[in-house]
């Protein structure tokens, strides 16, 4: 069996399940985050922001309108996989949440993580890894070639 054959056949499992939970266990999850979250405030464990335009009842599907994340896609190439979200990103195609999200994973905590890692790093006097250490040559390289195009056309 060939990878693109596996990977259609896991890709119509895939979009089945990611329907049922969308419907399902999205709505679900946010309904029993809605219900927790009238009883915070009613409460007073947690308070809306004093400057609020609509109040939680008048606006209650605005104050619960959130993103469920559930377990991500399996892999049946990961490099490939990788390889395709970074070229959907570059592209324009996608974003760093989607793909972040395929995988299971929010993307807001792996950059924190990645902050926080790079500053150890650094801290440790440690070389930016490989992949890092050669973005920025690139984008360096990328500003450096704007300035001239920049400088030549004024």
């Amino acid at each position: 069996m060939s990878y693109s054959t596996a990977r259609a056949s896991a890709n119509e499992s895939w979009a089945y399940f990611m329907g049922r939970r969308k419907f399902v266990a999205s709505r679900q999850a946010s309904q029993m985050f809605l219900c927790w979250l009238e009883e915070a405030i009613v409460r007073r464990v947690v308070t809306l922001p004093s400057k609020a335009r609509f109040s939680f009842q008048e606006a209650r599907s605005a104050w619960g309108n959130c993103d469920w994340i559930g377990s991500g896609r399996m892999a049946i190439d990961g490099l490939k996989e990788v390889q395709e979200a970074v070229m959907l990103i570059e592209a324009g195609l996608s974003t760093y949440e989607k793909e972040c999200a395929k995988r299971g994973d929010d993307y807001q905590e792996i950059f924190a993580q990645q902050v926080r890692e790079t500053m150890e790093r650094r801290a440790a006097g440690l070389k930016p890894p490989a992949w890092a250490a050669a973005a920025f040559e690139s984008g360096l390289r990328q500003s450096t070639e704007e300035e001239k195009s920049d400088s030549r056309a004024a």
